[in-house]
């Protein structure tokens, strides 16, 4: 993030501060909780949201050379991303177009050649079919280049790799980025690298665990043992871009450490967690460690009350070897567990009892506060997606 961007959120903090009040929305919102349990509107969204819309899938510094793959689960679409040897990315259904076996795992390096597990069909970094090993005369009178791995629209933009499932055409993704493009782009994304991941399902659903990100109000109360020892819940700073947002939250020597330097020397990245909310489901948080962590959540294929959420970690620059490296491994390690285990128990156990509470069917609304704005606009946002579909 540029330094006058930096100086421009304190101010607004200070004055927040000042004003002992926080960035606030022009209404309350009362909220049908019917949108978490309702399966017409699970089935609406997971058509709407989560195939020809942009999703975010990875970060550029997954791949930073020819060759780099990572295999990822886009909802219910397992994808394949590489980085050819033009140094474009392209992605692919993970599905051999034998027997559609999974022609990749994990996170790594394929080289030139991708080879599907099952019979050894093999592929190049394009998805070109390359060899069907004894095959023999098995294939004869196939087209050969209608058997390369099928192609999944994608595009990489502000450092972010960008997949839309059931697109058929490019995809236009500075346009749904629209004007927060600049502000991503300077975080410089294609430096971070992949360090580990989490992958959980949840008893809630996918909007309960997203919502989770969405406001800092509750780090006080129900983060007062871990992240709420270092980090406020009020003054929050938020902006919104259409349906996107970024939110920051601060770290309580922010006032003090910004009162005793001059304004060209004010950090709010070493004192802050800086969060950005990409519409519909993911969520890139940049706290003070200087690690960024990609969350994502996704709906279940049939049951509105469960979810999927992937946390992907990365680190600045990677790590380097020898001692210096063991000890900064063992520090992003220790960044990791601690996250993961705040927002696995802390939050997610909330919002599992949540869903408890809209199941028995006696609860009918929820009030999002003025001091919620990020929530808000996401709920209207995806108001607004299906809104449009039904008048069309």
């Amino acid at each position: 993030m540029r330094h006058s961007a930096q100086v421009d959120l304190i101010h607004r903090f200070l004055k927040l501060r000042a004003d002992r009040t926080t960035d606030m929305a022009p209404d309350t919102r009362h909220h049908d909780v019917g949108v978490y349990v309702d399966e017409g509107r699970a089935t609406a969204e997971r058509a709407l949201l989560f195939r020809g819309r942009p999703l975010v899938a990875a970060l550029s510094g997954d791949l930073p050379d020819t060759g780099d793959c990572v295999a990822v689960d886009v909802g219910d679409v397992p994808t394949l991303l590489v980085r050819g040897e033009d140094g474009q990315v392209r992605a692919f259904l993970n599905a051999c177009r034998h027997r559609g076996s999974r022609v990749a795992e994990g996170h790594g390096h394929a080289g030139r050649v991708f080879t599907c597990p099952y019979h050894a069909w093999t592929y190049d970094l394009h998805g070109d079919l390359l060899g069907q090993p004894l095959a023999r005369d098995g294939f004869a009178g196939e087209d050969r280049e209608a058997l390369g791995l099928h192609p999944i629209p994608v595009a990489e933009v502000a450092g972010l790799l960008v997949v839309a499932p059931g697109a058929t055409g490019p995809l236009d993704v500075e346009d749904w980025l629209g004007g927060v493009h600049d502000e991503l782009a300077s975080w410089d994304f294609d430096r971070y690298r992949f360090f580990d991941e989490r992958v959980v399902e949840v008893d809630c659903n996918w909007k309960l665990a997203y919502d989770t990100f969405l406001e800092a109000y509750h780090i006080f109360s129900l983060h007062s043992r871990t992240v709420g020892k270092g980090l406020l819940s009020t003054p929050a700073v938020g902006d919104t871009f259409g349906p996107h947002g970024r939110g920051v939250v601060f770290g309580k020597q922010l006032a003090r450490t910004v009162a005793e330097l001059p304004e060209d020397e004010w950090d709010l990245l070493g004192h802050s967690s800086v969060v950005y909310q990409l519409f519909p489901n993911a969520v890139i948080n940049l706290p003070s460690s200087g690690h960024a962590e990609v969350w994502q959540a996704y709906p279940h294929p049939s049951d509105p009350s469960r979810c999927r959420v992937h946390l992907r970690f990365y680190t600045p620059d990677g790590i380097p070897e020898g001692p210096e490296g063991d000890r900064s491994r063992a520090f992003f390690q220790r960044n990791l567990d601690f996250t993961a285990e705040v927002v696995l128990t802390e939050d997610f156990q909330q919002q599992e009892a949540i869903q408890r509470n809209i199941a028995s069917g006696l609860m009918h609304e929820m009030v999002f506060g003025r001091n919620e704005p990020a929530l808000q606009n996401f709920h209207a946002s995806i108001d607004a997606v299906l809104a449009r579909e039904a008048a069309e």
